[in-house]
């Protein structure tokens, strides 16, 4: 508990420090040309969490709206001047977490075999997540994106791997009219102190992940009716695994070892019409490890349909077939067809949504017998309101029906502002197979960049345990 309270004070008080500047300077929130406002939704901040949206962009505002949301009229610092000839922006977030569960069996509640488990309790356990990310251009066609994200918990029936780690993302872009590359480095270490150990498929011993490095290349090119879109990946898995000795198997011995994997993805598309293109696909995983157990390659082709038919509605569709080339896979899923089809549709008195549907299937030769694979239907609605404020309001909600994966999902969730500047987000997800969730937000605004909020988790994983989790936290863009 003392190493989360001192990591917390040093990453605070390093908060506090752009906080104040940022109350010093009461025109850091404007820009000179431009005019924002701050929209709360659903968005996929760095590594997958589910937060708010920092900027949306609105258009102009009108002269009664500027200055609502202008801070002052001042003149910029330089400094503030420079960051925007960069266009820095940083985004923070910190949040300490409190866990607690109802669990009675400790073996069961850990990820994997782990030789500790039978220590670990049921008491509350306190946990730190921070998660910062910055984006910049170095001029019009190169810009540079970092993130990083902090994770520390103590040991407990929380349905993780690790309860130490670091995950960094490093990202080079280059954007031309006519060209898209991205030159991306990721690295995710985890404590071995505070790791367990796993099964990993095509490791016969128990595993204990230590470090996951990856390389990605990702190029897009349209040379005109031609495009080419080029995806590839080189990963790095430094792991410890352990072997009962012959002669005493209630004694191991730990080996240090490696496990690399190269994925190469490459599609070639042909314009043929308006909104209309055809595509073959070559996908080739490779198992860069002495007995390559795991190679895989995938050839096919299809054609996609893309159509934004006005501002308000837009229609994709996409068919695709391609053959598995794998001495891993089952010869009836050599060939497979998927499906893929989505409506959007936005209105003029703030609801918009979309209905989408993924079809997989497969074809045996043997039987000349089509198989289903997986049906996945998902169904959004979203309702704004209240934008008069400085976030708006909204009512989200939404289905996902996937029964042959038991992915089949419900939810709502609110976003309401009550005054001055005071929010709270509520949140119910349900499962028919899974587990049962409930959230409450209650979210403070400073300003329109500053914000402390604190949130409670429950859910309810049925016939395995209940857990309840408690977040305080605080988020600055700066």
């Amino acid at each position: 508990m003392k190493k989360i309270l001192i990591l917390l004070l040093i990453l605070f008080s390093i908060s506090q420090v752009f906080s104040d500047e940022e109350h010093n300077n009461k025109s850091n929130a404007k820009s000179k040309n431009k005019y924002y406002k701050i929209a709360r939704s659903l968005y996929r901040k760095p590594f997958g969490e589910t937060l708010c949206i920092p900027f949306i962009w609105l258009g102009n505002l009108t002269d009664d709206e500027k200055d609502k949301f202008d801070p002052s009229n001042e003149q910029e610092p330089k400094d503030l001047d420079q960051q925007r000839r960069f266009n820095l922006t940083n985004w923070s977030q910190i949040s300490l977490n409190y866990f607690t569960t109802n669990a009675k069996h400790d073996i069961n509640m850990v990820t994997g075999a782990s030789q500790e488990a039978e220590s670990i309790n049921t008491k509350g356990k306190f946990g730190l997540k921070y998660q910062h990310e910055l984006t910049g251009k170095i001029s019009e066609e190169f810009s540079y994106d970092v993130k990083e994200e902090i994770f520390y918990s103590e040991k407990s029936h929380e349905r993780r791997n690790s309860f130490l780690t670091n995950n960094l993302k490093l990202s080079l872009f280059y954007k031309q009219e006519t060209t898209y590359l991205r030159l991306q480095f990721n690295n995710r270490y985890y404590n071995p102190d505070e790791t367990n150990f796993l099964n990993l498929p095509g490791v016969v011993y128990n595993t204990q992940q230590q470090m996951t490095s990856s390389a990605i290349l990702h190029l897009k090119q349209d040379f005109g009716k031609l495009s080419l879109n080029v995806y590839s990946n080189l990963r790095d898995l430094e792991y410890r695994y352990v072997v009962p000795l012959e002669e005493n198997n209630d004694e191991y011995e730990v080996h240090q070892a490696s496990d690399y994997d190269s994925y190469t993805d490459a599609k070639l598309f042909f314009k043929i019409a308006d909104h209309m293109k055809v595509f073959g696909r070559m996908y080739y995983k490779d198992d860069l490890n002495e007995l390559s157990l795991f190679d895989q390659m995938n050839l096919g082709g299809g054609f996609e349909y893309d159509n934004k038919i006005d501002l308000f509605s837009s229609i994709k569709a996409k068919v695709q077939y391609y053959n598995n080339i794998s001495d891993k896979i089952n010869n009836e899923q050599d060939h497979n067809f998927v499906t893929q089809l989505r409506y959007s549709r936005r209105f003029r008195n703030g609801i918009s949504g979309f209905v989408s549907y993924i079809n997989r299937s497969c074809y045996d030769n043997e039987t000349s017998q089509i198989y289903r694979v997986s049906n996945m239907l998902r169904i959004h609605a979203m309702y704004s309101y209240s934008i008069e404020n400085l976030n708006n309001s909204y009512l989200l909600s939404g289905i996902k029906y996937n029964p042959e994966n038991e992915g089949t999902l419900g939810f709502i969730e609110q976003n309401q502002y009550l005054f001055k500047d005071i929010y709270s987000t509520v949140n119910i997800k349900y499962s028919f197979d899974l587990f049962t969730s409930y959230s409450l937000k209650i979210e403070y605004f400073l300003n329109s960049l500053q914000s402390f909020w604190i949130k409670n988790e429950y859910t309810d994983f049925y016939n395995i345990q209940k857990q309840n989790l408690i977040y305080f936290g605080s988020t600055f863009i700066f």
